[in-house]
């Protein structure tokens, strides 16, 4: 406003140039100092947005619903995402179990291997629950031996799970369908 002010005062001879100059140089440092301030706003925006990100790093999400089976770590401790090499940083927090999954890991001789298919009714018992007969079913047979034990992972799936099965639980297993198939009983973990 005073730099046009001046102008229209030196356009009437009224101000000498001195005044026009003082007032355009007063009128640019205005602009540089504004222009100054908005890109400090930037800075500040852009430092705000990484303590934001800091902070949100702070919360721990879980990658699907589940129960923690075990705390792995203590408040204070660092952790890592990913395998530091050694020292005293953990790779994880706790053991999240998805109750919905549940499932039996046995290993079936190599032997008997040829008898199981993927759908074949399968019979568990739980040790903790001896005269609760379980119906389950092959979900998959992985493809790959153990060529130490010389077995092969099966996968078991229950029709119907309770709140009674829990994870790392002792569980027998017996086969049905097929009068080849084997009906001894195989000690594993659910």
């Amino acid at each position: 406003l005073e730099f046009r002010r001046v102008t229209e005062l030196l356009n009437s001879r009224i101000a000498p140039q001195a005044d026009l100059d003082r007032a355009e140089a007063e009128a640019k440092a205005l602009q540089a100092r504004l222009e100054q301030q908005q890109a400090g706003v930037t800075v500040a925006e852009r430092e705000l947005a990484l303590w934001q990100q800091q902070l949100e790093d702070t919360i721990i999400r879980a990658p699907f619903p589940g129960i923690v089976t075990s705390k792995n770590a203590q408040p204070g401790e660092m952790i890592s995402p990913i395998s530091a090499g050694g020292g005293f940083t953990r790779t994880g927090i706790c053991t999240l179990v998805d109750m919905d999954s549940l499932e039996i890991e046995i290993d079936v001789s190599e032997s008997y291997i040829h008898r199981v298919e993927s759908g074949q009714p399968v019979e568990a018992t739980l040790d903790a629950y001896a005269s609760w007969k379980i119906p389950c079913k092959v979900i998959a047979i992985v493809p790959t031996a153990d060529r130490q034990k010389s077995t092969v992972k099966v996968r078991v799936g229950f029709d119907k799970l309770e709140p009674r099965i829990l994870p790392e639980m002792s569980v027998k297993v017996a086969f049905q369908g097929a009068e080849t198939a084997p009906q001894t009983a195989a000690a594993n973990a659910v």
